[in-house]
């Protein structure tokens, strides 16, 4: 299956199995997870209790891992932020044991799984951020921005120096009217395109703040400017501790707590009602539009269930999403954390790269192309051509394919493919480049430039 990118087109969940010889983490809610090329890096969170383990997921093997960490290791924390720069992962405030707030900030060098506490500087108009749950921490450009949290509406930045863990926290002056104070939302960076330069947003959406949320609010970056963007299409609901993923130019928002009652919401009373939500909503950040997603369901089983405190992170063209929990079962006074992992493809796969001949010979030929990672499958055409001896100059003329053995049709399933002389081999370990053996192929007729290759 091929998500597409048209509107009219619908998209589908797919779930990924996982594979039981890898180290599942148990189900939980209030972790995060951060992407760093085809691994998923999950910490925290809790269920009974507040999860301290670091978790990885090989979304190219479908396997789960348990790395090695070494150093200042942190204690497990729910309810904070994290974010990812190359292979360093930087992790900030949250609740731990007990209750208790955090203002802690540490880093995780994933190149050797390493964890070292930071203690940066204080800015030089005004304390260190307080401790906090339910803030955002957003790398925009080369600054960490920390928005907001457990009602406040404070914004600090951090400085990224290269190869070096010197930090100074800051208090940027903002203008224009700022977001109201709130938790559990969501901020996420993005580069508009002015004239010729690209420049940086940040966009906040959604939270807590004895109400559920639903407005936008966006941060030039250029002139640390809040605006409120005029938005158009019809919006999800208000929601907090939901998703909400960049993939392109498209925001992905899923899932998180939701008012019961629209109608009935009293903007200065606190809410009493409020349920989990599986609702999928996507603003093209380009049109500031509520785009309408179709999606084709006719089996409840086919989409991932509702809920909150999931983590969701991109990974290429692919929304995963992972664990959260349901809210509370009233007959037995506790939740239900989930355990499952799925994706959603967001757009077809780029076309591969140019085929190139490895080595013919008499009776067979080996080609080569660089992988897709979100490609499920591929077809290898290959044209038949005759030499004719009146031609020096080695121009070929193409012939009617023999529909007996000159086009091949190859199922790519999750890397594992069962294969004859028709079909792809596919190098499950190492460089990932898919070849075609044995096939009954004059050398003489087939010309590495002729070959070309198609992805459906």
């Amino acid at each position: 299956m091929y998500g597409k990118r048209d509107r009219d087109v619908a998209r589908e969940w797919e779930i990924n199995v996982v594979t039981a010889a890898g180290n599942v983490p148990r189900s939980r809610h209030g972790h995060k997870a951060v992407a760093i090329k085809d691994l998923i890096v999950v910490f925290g969170g809790g269920n009974e209790g507040i999860v301290d383990e670091l978790h990885v997921f090989n979304t190219t093997t479908c396997q789960w891992f348990l790395p090695a960490v070494h150093g200042d290791i942190p204690a497990g924390c729910a309810a904070f932020g994290m974010l990812a720069e190359n292979t360093r992962v930087l992790m900030f405030g949250g609740m731990l044991e007990y209750g208790k707030y955090s203002s802690e900030l540490y880093e995780l060098q994933a190149s050797r799984w390493e964890w070292k506490r930071l203690k940066p500087k204080p800015p030089r108009n005004g304390p260190c951020p307080c401790p906090r749950i339910g803030h955002s921490f957003t790398l925009v450009g080369q600054r960490f921005f920390s928005n907001f949290g457990r009602y406040l509406n404070d914004l600090y930045t951090l400085e990224l120096k290269p190869n070096s863990s010197a930090m100074c926290w800051d208090i940027p002056i903002t203008y224009g009217q700022p977001p109201s104070p709130r938790e559990s939302h969501t901020a996420v960076a993005y580069q508009v395109l002015d004239g010729m330069v690209k420049k940086w947003r940040l966009l906040v959406y959604g939270g807590m703040s004895g109400n559920r949320l639903g407005d936008l609010w966006q941060l030039e970056i250029d002139t640390m400017t809040w605006v409120k963007p005029v938005v158009t299409g019809d919006p999800p609901a208000p929601r907090s501790l939901h998703s909400a993923t960049v993939i392109g130019n498209r925001m992905f928002v899923f899932g998180g707590w939701v008012p019961l009652v629209m109608e009935e919401i009293k903007m200065t009373t606190q809410e009493k009602e409020w349920k989990c939500t599986n609702t999928l909503a996507s603003l093209n950040l380009d049109t500031m539009n509520w785009e309408p997603l179709a999606m084709e369901v006719f089996d409840e089983s086919l989409v991932p269930r509702a809920r909150a405190g999931h983590c969701a992170v991109a990974v290429h063209t692919r929304l995963y999403i992972w664990s959260g929990r349901d809210g509370y079962r009233k007959a037995w006074n506790n939740q239900v954390c989930f355990k499952d992992l799925w994706f959603l493809e967001t757009d077809r796969p780029p076309a591969p790269t140019r085929v190139q001949l490895v080595r013919a010979g008499t009776q067979s030929l080996e080609v080569t192309w660089g992988s897709v990672p979100t490609a499920d499958a591929y077809v290898l055409q290959i044209q038949k051509y005759d030499v004719s001896p009146s031609v020096s100059s080695g121009t070929l003329a193409p012939v009617t394919p023999d529909p007996g053995g000159l086009s091949l049709s190859i199922s790519i399933l999750h890397r594992l493919v069962v294969f004859d002389y028709r079909y792809l081999r596919s190098l499950a370990r190492g460089g990932w480049s898919e070849r075609v053996s044995n096939l009954e192929i004059n050398r003489r007729e087939c010309i590495e430039q002729e070959l070309a290759i198609a992805s459906n």
